[in-house]
Order: C-alpha cells, then sequence, then structure tokens
C-alpha cells in the first residue's frame, strides 16, 4: 500500500491526530446489494454480470442477449423493451468496459418510483475502480516518550499509531471526505 505525502488530513481542533489516505491496492470490485446490476466487459474474456451488486432476476437472459448481440446500442434497446432498464451507464478504461444499468426488478428491489433511475453514482464508483482510485483512510495518533540507553542517556521519540481504519472508498473525494469525518470522529471521542 502506497502513501501519497499530500495526502495526509489534520485539523488544528486535535494536535497530536491525523488521518492518512493511502492506496487500497487490493481492491474488489464495488459490491453492495443496493448497487444496480453490472455487465463487466473484459477484452479477449467472456462478460459476466458483477456478482457484489444486484443481480437481475433475468441475470442469465442478460448475459445471453449481450453475447448474442455484441452491440451496445443493441444491447440497450434490448434492455429497455425486456427488462424496463431506464438508464444505462458505462465506465471504461482500456481493457474494461462496464455497463451499469437498471432493471424493472431493480426498481422493485431498492423502491425506486422517480425514473429514469439514477445510476451515476455507481457508474462513479466502477469508474474510480477501473482507475485504480480506491483509497483506505488510516486514523493515527502520536505517541511522545523517551528511551532510556544501557549507558543511562535518555531519547526523546515519537510514533504515529494507528487508532481505526477502513479501506474500500472509491474516489478520492469521497476518501478526503471520509478520512475528515473519521479524523473528527476519533479524536473527539
Amino acid at each position: 500500500m502506497s502513501e501519497d505525502p499530500d495526502s495526509i488530513v489534520t485539523d488544528d481542533r486535535y494536535p497530536g491526530w491525523r488521518a492518512r489516505i493511502v492506496y487500497d491496492e487490493y481492491a474488489g470490485e464495488p459490491d453492495g446489494d443496493a448497487l444496480a446490476p453490472a455487465l463487466v466487459i473484459v477484452t479477449r474474456r467472456q462478460p459476466y454480470l458483477a456478482k457484489g451488486v444486484y443481480m437481475p432476476q433475468s441475470a442469465d437472459e442478460i448475459l445471453a442477449a449481450w453475447q448474442r448481440l455484441e452491440d451496445r446500442d443493441l444491447f440497450e434497446r434490448y434492455l429497455r423493451m425486456f427488462h424496463g432498464a431506464t438508464t444505462i451507464a458505462a465506465a471504461s478504461n482500456r481493457d474494461l468496459d462496464v455497463l451499469v444499468f437498471d432493471t424493472a426488478d431493480f426498481h422493485r428491489h431498492v423502491g425506486i418510483r422517480d425514473l429514469p433511475a439514477d445510476v451515476s453514482g455507481e457508474r462513479d464508483e466502477w469508474q474510480a475502480w477501473l482507475d485504480g482510485e480506491v483509497y483506505g483512510v488510516v486514523v493515527e495518533r502520536h505517541h511522545a516518550g523517551t528511551i532510556t540507553w544501557d549507558d543511562g542517556t535518555t531519547t526523546a521519540t515519537g510514533q504515529w499509531r494507528e487508532v481505526e481504519s477502513v479501506w474500500g472508498i472509491y474516489g478520492h473525494t469521497y476518501a478526503a471526505q471520509e478520512a475528515a469525518d473519521m479524523l473528527d470522529g476519533c479524536a473527539s471521542a
């Protein structure tokens, strides 16, 4: 896990406390059953429906349709006509495309009544994952002390000790906000 030295959050109200924003090099795909379904299309490999997000009741049919159509415009029309999709958004990098979409059963699952559904948050999470913009936040407290050596001399020391951490935050903006919130929560407790 690498650290960007500019990604340290401090607050003047809490001297001796900090929150570090660290790249999460082992982040998995976005997950949560309230996230819209996502079709992951990998260059030169079989596409798949993401397992960690809502899985539509007709998942097998949807995957088979992509494999048969292999055209984004036709696939979007198919989703709209046969599965009640109102929104389709794409996140991409050079090796992967992720199509995030809603379905009628997804609307019922999460209680969406206002259509078209907004899947921009899900698309942003997938794009952050594709771009490697997934982070952890580590809140630390500085501890100072002294070491007494065998010859009787003493040396002042200080070190940062982890108080709390959370991982799998998609996007630097969200990580910075989470760092500030966690720092306030830990230091004011």
